[in-house]
């Protein structure tokens, strides 16, 4: 997750006023998908999207367009194999330094690979799960992932900084629909 897309996701999603095309198709409908989607959900936060959708964003032609700018500039997916490609070399070569945000930037991808129309919702689901299982696997709760996340996510973007992960975390870490309420050992599959 390198960047937001373009200017903090073009200056706090004034996106979401696109046509939509497919109204409520990044709500995620499980626990499970909740679960997936808080792995980022703090980058979702700080870009300007919400940790309610998969992939950050509602499914809007602007939105896909946009993220499919960001995923071809930053991540070099341009389809559907590249992006399998791409999930695939995350979960394979995830970084000791930054494992928690590397499988985080793959359960993402899946969801904007989703948003883009390269995956389809099950496909992003499938391959989201098993980066996320990995994410379980290595911590013991939402507070210690998050912890190795933010630190993680300072070190593995071009931001540098902790503060702006932080105050994301925050905006949704004592909300009513927070992932952080779901239980740790949720089955994702």
């Amino acid at each position: 997750m390198p960047s937001c897309a373009d200017g903090r996701m073009e200056e706090k999603m004034g996106l979401f006023g696109g046509n939509k095309e497919e109204a409520g198709a990044t709500l995620p409908v499980s626990d499970a998908e909740r679960w997936i989607a808080g792995t980022y959900a703090v980058w979702s936060e700080y870009c300007g999207g919400s940790y309610r959708y998969l992939g950050g964003y509602e499914k809007t032609k602007s939105n896909a367009k946009m993220i499919a700018r960001v995923l071809r500039q930053d991540w070099m997916i341009k389809d559907h194999d590249s992006g399998v490609e791409m999930v695939e070399y995350l979960l394979k070569n995830a970084g000791p330094e930054n494992i928690a945000f590397d499988y985080a930037c793959a359960c993402n991808m899946c969801g904007r690979m989703f948003i883009a129309g390269y995956f389809t919702r099950e496909e992003s689901i499938r391959y989201a799960a098993m980066a996320a299982e990995q994410i379980q696997r290595l911590y013991s709760s939402w507070e210690e992932y998050f912890q190795a996340y933010i630190e993680g996510a300072a070190g593995g973007s071009n931001v540098k900084e902790r503060e702006p992960f932080e105050a994301a975390y925050l905006q949704f870490k004592n909300a009513a629909d927070s992932p952080l309420l779901l239980n740790w050992n949720t089955a994702l599959r």
